[in-house]
């Protein structure tokens, strides 16, 4: 009786109550951690700030590493294994990245020593014409008030001239004040560019090794995943993970491209038919360009701008050329280069911009598509599950064909 009553009170490990005790363990330290992040708000923030500023140049060095490595992948797969024939594995992925680095170095060499100084001299042309484009501007409406006084039922002429009058002092201020911050603020730049040069080149060396063993670091982080997390899991995440880069860097890298290669076209035809602000106006189509659906017309709207306060017979014309270089860009060039990598339809690539726009300003009207791409990748994938696991299967419409 004795012996039967020991061997019920005796303890037996249960593997499943010793999970539970550490997740509750988990749960209460999270907690904890939690309470103490949101309740010193300030300090978190100030700790915070202090890990990133430590951890600067590994996170430039993956930011540098990220945005080269496709270039570096491109020069392996292509020229040195593929055209060169290169027999050596090593000696043909440290040629590419020696030449992806090169070419990274040249163009923005070529930016700094040559693109930003015309930038700079348009502006300042820009801010000079001004005041003599309001005086045509008044005079014109003088002139016309002087020959057509029966529009006075139609037009205020009046109204017309404050209009003119008050927006130039306003833009005139907003230009100086815009030139007088260009040069401190190129100072500032310097004098950071100066100070941060060691980590700098520490960033540089680190987004070397980060593309030359990318590899190993993604099998280092592959065991630990494994080893903390259930296999099921682990290869879901790891096959979203995958995908989701994959449509966001697409769509970054295939815009940018497309968005380089109308900006040299716009350059060239402004050259040819000898438009004012070539290189300015080039750059801000270029740029406005990554903006999908609007992009293109709030480029072509600035150029224009800043062409009629010059020549008005040129700013038509410089509308009809962005007309034509847009069609060519979205009937043919951004097709070949882009696909259909985000697979959204034109209402969310227009809500992405959107919200994108409101939230984060021109950033995230950038970064909005590819964003908004990636979380409707993820949201079918979990809409899927689960309507598998309700056994339910709902066939896809042809809206092309039905109304």
């Amino acid at each position: 009786m004795s012996e039967h009553s020991e061997h019920k009170n005796h303890f037996t490990p249960n593997s499943k109550y010793f999970t539970i005790v550490v997740y509750a363990l988990l749960f209460v330290i999270g907690t904890i951690v939690i309470y103490k992040f949101i309740g010193n708000l300030d300090t978190t923030i100030s700790f915070l700030g202090k890990v990133i500023h430590i951890l600067s140049p590994f996170l430039v060095g993956a930011f540098i590493a990220f945005i080269l490595y496709p270039l570096v992948r491109f020069l392996y797969a292509k020229c040195f294994m593929g055209i060169c024939h290169i027999k050596s594995k090593r000696i043909a992925k440290w040629l590419s990245i020696l030449v992806a680095y090169i070419i990274a170095i040249g163009a923005f060499a070529i930016l700094i020593v040559f693109v930003a100084p015309q930038i700079y001299t348009s502006i300042t042309d820009i801010s000079v014409q001004f005041p003599i484009w309001f005086e045509s501007a008044q005079k014109f409406i003088i002139e016309l008030e002087q020959n057509h006084p029966n529009w006075a039922k139609f037009l205020d002429y009046d109204q017309i001239n404050n209009y003119i009058q008050s927006a130039l002092p306003s833009i005139l201020n907003y230009t100086t004040t815009a030139l007088s911050n260009i040069i401190p603020a190129i100072v500032m730049t310097s004098m950071a560019i100066v100070k941060g040069i060691i980590s700098f080149l520490i960033s540089i060396i680190i987004s070397v090794y980060m593309i030359a063993d990318h590899k190993n670091l993604f099998y280092q982080f592959k065991r630990v995943m494994y080893a903390l997390i259930p296999k099921k899991v682990v290869d879901s995440s790891l096959k979203i993970v995958h995908e989701s880069g994959s449509i966001f860097t697409s769509f970054i890298f295939g815009k940018a491209l497309d968005s380089l290669i109308i900006g040299i076209i716009c350059f060239i035809a402004m050259l040819i038919f000898n438009f004012p602000y070539a290189v300015l106006i080039s750059v801000i189509v270029g740029i406005t360009n990554m903006i999908p659906y609007f992009g293109p017309y709030l480029g072509g709207a600035i150029g224009f701008m800043f062409i009629l306060i010059t020549n008005p017979i040129k700013a038509l014309l410089f509308i009809i050329l962005i007309l034509v270089i847009q069609q060519f860009d979205g009937l043919f060039l951004g097709p070949k280069i882009l696909g259909d990598k985000t697979g959204l339809k034109p209402l969310w690539v227009i809500f992405s911009i959107t919200v994108g726009g409101s939230l984060f300003g021109v950033l995230g009207m950038f970064l909005g598509v590819p964003c908004v791409a990636v979380l409707n990748y993820i949201l079918n994938i979990v809409v899927e599950h689960l309507l598998k696991k309700k056994n339910i299967n709902i066939p896809p419409c042809d809206s092309n064909h039905h109304i």
